[in-house]
């Protein structure tokens, strides 16, 4: 059996990383003195943290969150400064984005697992993305975030989907192996071109000359 033989119906996709241009991994790098580490590595450390955990579940103001990471990760920087450039994460859309979204046949139910805060969704949105999907799970909203199975199990029983049915394309290698082990299809893709490659190899769009 091949990939593309798979009975995929529903394709799950992160947002940021994958299909919006995020700045936070070389931010942090600087800021956290950490250049040379992996992007995994800087976002693991980064969802480690109780304070983006309590903002990306909605749990916190952006003020707090600042002030909480400013202290946590010793940063050289105001709180103040340092939401100014965390809200500025998201940079703009990935070239081939909607182009991508709008390859996938209408068969396929398309929805959004994505870690993510009220400020930033902000920016996200006016990019024009949201209503490209049929479903939305935003972690400021549905108060959980991936890797944690909660996330995964939340748009699983709100799509009344089986696990094997789902085909998810995160840019992070963790969220990738978290959603494996519940079952559904999972492949590491960085921008739209990969993730088409993904979307190619099982099956939901025609391959192509590239």
């Amino acid at each position: 059996m091949t990939r593309a033989d798979l009975a995929v119906t529903t394709v799950l996709f992160d947002i940021g990383g994958v299909l919006v241009e995020l700045d936070g991994v070389p931010t942090l790098a600087k800021l956290m003195t950490l250049d040379g580490a992996s992007p995994d590595a800087i976002h693991e450390r980064w969802m480690q943290s109780a304070a983006v955990i309590a903002y990306e579940t909605g749990q916190i103001s952006a003020t707090a969150f600042a002030a909480a990471a400013v202290t946590e990760f010793q940063l050289a920087v105001t709180a103040e400064s340092f939401l100014d450039a965390f809200n500025e994460w998201p940079r703009r859309l990935q070239p081939g984005a909607l182009e991508l979204l709008d390859d996938i046949p209408t068969r396929y139910r398309l929805a959004a697992l994505s870690n993510t805060s009220v400020s930033h969704w902000e920016r996200i949105e006016a990019m024009g993305l949201a209503h490209r999907f049929e479903r939305l799970y935003l972690s400021h909203q549905i108060g959980c975030v991936k890797p944690s199975s909660p996330a995964f199990e939340t748009a699983l029983e709100d799509l009344a989907v089986a696990p094997s049915a789902v085909l998810f394309l995160d840019d992070i290698r963790s969220n990738v192996t978290a959603a494996r082990a519940l079952g559904l299809h999972a492949e590491v893709v960085a921008d739209p071109r990969e993730a088409r490659i993904a979307l190619e190899q099982y099956g939901v769009l025609q391959s192509a000359e590239r």
